[in-house]
């Protein structure tokens, strides 16, 4: 139940776009996804600032993936560059647009992007997409 300091309403919302997205992505529809994915990113926007936040990591990182599965790199170039503005060093973005660049052919940013990410994930034991790059 909602309350005025806990909007659990939306946050159950969130994780069934989620959810909806990943069944989406899974079933190979990059396209659907992105919907439930974007309504998701639409429903975290809502959410009032908090310390920590209300949803737990930013879900652009999941838009973004699914329209880069869905050839649609120009969207995930803005997706990306938003998610990066809220969350400068964030790691899943930073790669996610180096990879929407580089499918446009926009070779001199991708570039650019990589060497950031490259310093940003220099030391992390998680890879991102089967590598550290």
């Amino acid at each position: 139940m909602d309350s005025s300091d806990y909007p659990a309403s939306v946050l159950l919302n969130i994780a069934d776009d989620l959810l909806q997205g990943e069944i989406a992505l899974k079933s190979s529809n990059p396209d659907m996804a992105a919907s439930h994915f974007g309504r998701a990113v639409e429903k975290q926007d809502s959410l009032p600032y908090m310390e920590p936040p209300f949803w737990y990591y930013p879900t652009r990182q999941s838009l973004g993936q699914a329209l880069l599965k869905a050839n649609r790199f120009v969207e995930a170039e803005a997706v990306y560059r938003k998610d990066l503005e809220d969350y400068p060093r964030n790691g899943w973005s930073m790669s996610g647009l180096a990879s929407a660049l580089e499918r446009q052919g926009k070779m001199d940013e991708a570039k650019e992007a990589k060497a950031a990410f490259a310093i940003i994930w220099a030391k992390v034991d998680v890879k991102i997409n089967g590598s550290r790059r």
